[in-house]
């Protein structure tokens, strides 16, 4: 019995599609397909946590509806929000280029792009908290299953903590940055914690 750590299906954002706000972006026709598609890759889940983002919550939803099953929430579980909401609605990946690219070339972990955006300092202590919480209950998932439906920066710096943990430092943010360039994860792909 396992917790698997999940991505999202592809979303309107991942193919370029013009967005409202970092919670509201839907998945795409073929993420709707991918999402389906899971049923049959996982086992037998028993429980479900996703973030508070909708295509979290689209992506788990023929999970939950195939074991007749509700959703958890969990509030650390977001994107890592680091653009400003408000600058960045009604607009696509190729609008926030330089702004991203911007972002990235500070490489310091207490910057804030604005009031409404996350610093990585940020994204560190939350990814810190949904990790202590797996430690809490990987024991009651010795005889169950439990699907966690995450983003994929989130579950990047996750993933890099469960396998070394390291204190937050300039040098974690640029591993991390230079790893999700390298070798995203990809739309659905799961992970066994």
């Amino acid at each position: 019995m396992a917790i698997f750590l999940v991505r999202h299906a592809e979303s309107e954002a991942n193919i370029n599609g013009k967005t409202l706000s970092h919670a509201s972006i839907a998945l795409s026709e073929h993420g709707h397909r991918q999402a389906q598609d899971l049923c049959s890759k996982l086992p037998v889940i028993d429980h479900v946590i996703v973030s508070k983002y909708l295509r979290t919550q689209q992506t788990a939803a023929p999970i939950l509806e195939k074991y007749g099953l509700s959703l958890e929430v969990d509030e650390h579980l977001h994107e890592f929000s680091y653009l400003s909401e408000l600058k960045c609605a009604n607009t696509n990946l190729n609008d926030r280029k330089a702004w991203v690219n911007a972002y990235w070339e500070r490489m310091d972990y207490q910057h804030r792009d604005a009031d409404d955006a996350e610093s990585f300092e940020d994204l560190y202590l939350r990814v810190k908290a949904f990790h202590d919480k797996l430690k809490i209950v990987a024991e009651d998932y010795a005889v169950k299953h439990l699907a966690v439906f995450s983003h994929g920066q989130f579950l990047q710096l996750l993933i890099m903590q469960i396998q070394q943990p390291r204190p937050l430092t300039k040098e974690l943010m640029q591993q991390f940055r230079s790893d999700l360039v390298r070798q995203p994860i990809r739309n659905t792909e799961v992970f066994t914690y």
